[in-house]
C-alpha cells in the first residue's frame, strides 16, 4: 500500500472468484439486481470470517469462500461511507451498484487472492473441456503429469480452474488418487514448478504448504 491507496478487501463465492479471473483479475463483476450496494471490507480479518464462516456453508457460494485484496485510489474511495455493521473490525465501504464499474477503474494493481477455505461439498470449476470437477481434475492431472506435453496444455488451458483449486488440493487428502505414498506433495510440486515457468508473476495459493 502507498500514501495514495486504500487496501481493501472483499470475501467471494466460487462464482464470484471466478468472474475476477475471467476479467484478468482487474475488476469486480457487477451486482445483481437485488444487490444494490457493493460491500468491500477494510480489514482482512473480517473478510477472513465471512469468507471462512459463511461463504462455505453457503450452497450459492460454492462452498468456498476467498478472501481479495485489491488497493483503490485514496482521494476516489473517500467519498464512499464506511460503515461498521458489528464490532470494530466489522468496517465496510458501502459502493452503489451503479458506480460499480467506475470503482473498477481506480482499482490499482489488481485483484490478488489472498486467502481461500473449503466445506464439504466443494467441486470447484467445471474442466474447460470435460465434465471434471476439482477432484476429478486432481486424478486426470496425475495421470497424464508423466506425458509432459498433455499435463502442460491441461495447465495452460484450465488455468483458473487449476489456481482456485491449487489450495484445496494441498490442504486436503487426495491419496485415492495417487499410487505411492507422499505422491500427493510430489505431484503438486511438479504442478507449481509448470506453473512457475509458464504463471511466474501470478503465485498458487497453497505452495508454502508443500514441504
Amino acid at each position: 500500500m502507498s500514501d495514495e491507496t486504500l487496501t481493501l478487501y472483499r470475501p467471494v463465492g466460487l462464482r464470484e472468484m471466478e468472474l475476477i479471473l475471467q476479467a484478468d483479475s482487474k475488476a469486480f463483476p457487477p451486482r445483481l439486481p437485488h444487490q444494490p450496494i457493493f460491500y468491500p471490507v477494510l480489514n482482512f480479518e473480517y473478510a477472513e470470517q465471512i469468507a471462512r464462516d459463511w461463504n462455505t456453508k453457503d450452497e450459492k457460494s460454492g462452498f468456498a469462500g476467498f478472501v481479495t485484496e485489491f488497493e483503490v485510489d485514496k482521494v476516489y474511495a473517500s467519498q464512499f461511507e464506511i460503515h461498521t455493521v458489528g464490532g470494530s473490525t466489522h468496517r465496510e465501504l458501502w459502493v452503489r451498484a451503479e458506480e460499480l464499474a467506475t470503482f473498477n477503474q481506480h482499482i490499482r494493481g489488481g485483484i490478488q487472492l489472498k486467502a481461500a477455505y473449503y466445506s464439504e461439498g466443494y467441486k470447484g470449476i467445471k474442466h474447460r473441456h470435460m465434465n471434471w470437477y476439482a477432484d476429478e481434475m486432481f486424478e486426470k492431472l496425475y495421470i497424464t503429469a508423466y506425458l509432459s506435453s498433455d499435463f502442460y496444455w491441461e495447465i495452460i488451458v484450465n488455468r483458473n480452474a487449476i489456481f482456485l483449486n491449487f489450495s484445496y488440493w494441498a490442504t486436503h487428502d487426495m491419496s485415492r488418487f495417487v499410487l505411492y505414498e507422499g505422491e500427493q506433495t510430489r505431484f503438486l510440486k511438479k504442478l507449481e514448478d509448470i506453473w512457475k515457468w509458464r504463471f511466474p508473476d501470478i503465485p498458487l495459493l497453497g505452495s508454502d504448504l508443500l514441504k
